[in-house]
């Protein structure tokens, strides 16, 4: 990083509606609870703080990234950039009942956001219950569940380009793969809100279909204990927790972070863990997995780097 040494400050003086915050802790901003600090976080209340920052990074030499809940983030010891978390103007939602479409600001978690739908009788994003992501994450990441993904219900995305424009794009025009989009956290892109299509349901049918999802979570997936999702891809004709256990890692322990013995894809920080205790261990899975089943697992959890 080649910044300036008064880079902050110009930074924050022509911040019109958002605040800076400098050296913020990692640790609060994932839900691994892993990580130790960043250069700063700009909590983002407008879109012309966003490309201002983005712009400034950009001549300066510092990296950014957009982060949501940090539920699928592995956040290091230090992170020389700016991390931009969109504020309460990216929470905002509209449904509109003419042609059962519902627009959601970036920043609304998922849960909220398939309990909006549920309220109102609309079907098609009651998976986003048991992710505790957000909007924006889910679109970046293609997330999915119980046979469902974001992409499928997806009508347009507003999002700001890595030369700080503004563009919508219609579902047609994107290409969406199995957790891949084009606004992947290797892309430059920011997105901003997105429109779904959707359809009619009995809200009891949806309360009920909602209420199985979230029990499926309580029962199979470590609830009591700091986690980020499933780690692995499941890999083509595979599911990577079946590889794990097979392999007997259920339980393994590096550091401070397990393996999960609810859930094998699943990796739990008991207390203390570092980012370096993480990395080791799925290093050591991915090793494990490939010696024994000659199968390449690869990370669904993204690296800060």
């Amino acid at each position: 990083m080649k910044s300036d040494p008064l880079f902050l400050e110009h930074l924050r003086l022509d911040l019109k509606q958002s605040t800076l915050s400098v050296r913020p802790p990692l640790s609060r901003l994932n839900t691994w609870k892993l990580g130790g600090t960043a250069l700063a976080l700009l909590n983002a209340e407008c879109e012309a703080d966003i490309c201002s920052t983005i712009g400034k990074c950009h001549l300066n030499g510092v990296p950014w990234r957009v982060i949501g809940k940090g539920s699928n983030l592995l956040m290091p010891e230090f992170w020389p950039g700016i991390l931009i978390r969109l504020g309460k103007k990216f929470r905002k939602f509209e449904i509109v009942d003419q042609d059962f479409s519902a627009t959601f600001g970036a920043g609304i978690a998922d849960a909220t956001a398939a309990l909006k739908l549920s309220h109102k009788g609309w079907s098609g994003l009651e998976f986003l219950i048991g992710i505790p992501g957000t909007i924006g994450g889910a679109i970046c990441m293609n997330a999915g569940a119980h046979g469902s993904q974001t992409c499928d219900f997806l009508h347009s995305v507003d999002w700001i380009d890595e030369q700080g424009n503004w563009r919508r794009s219609n579902r047609e025009e994107l290409y969406f793969a199995y957790r891949s989009s084009p606004f992947s956290t290797s892309k430059k892109r920011v997105v901003l809100m997105a429109k779904f299509s959707l359809c009619s349901r009995s809200p009891e049918e949806i309360r009920k279909k909602m209420a199985k999802f979230h029990t499926f979570r309580i029962e199979k997936q470590p609830q009591k204990l700091p986690n980020c999702g499933s780690v692995f891809r499941n890999p083509p004709n595979g599911i990577a927790a079946e590889l794990i256990e097979a392999s007997g890692l259920k339980g393994k322990t590096f550091g401070c972070m397990q393996i999960s013995k609810v859930h094998s894809n699943f990796m739990v920080n008991l207390g203390g863990a570092t980012s370096d205790d993480a990395l080791r261990l799925i290093e050591f899975v991915k090793d494990k997995i490939w010696i024994d089943h000659k199968i390449e697992l690869n990370t669904e959890v993204h690296t800060l780097t």
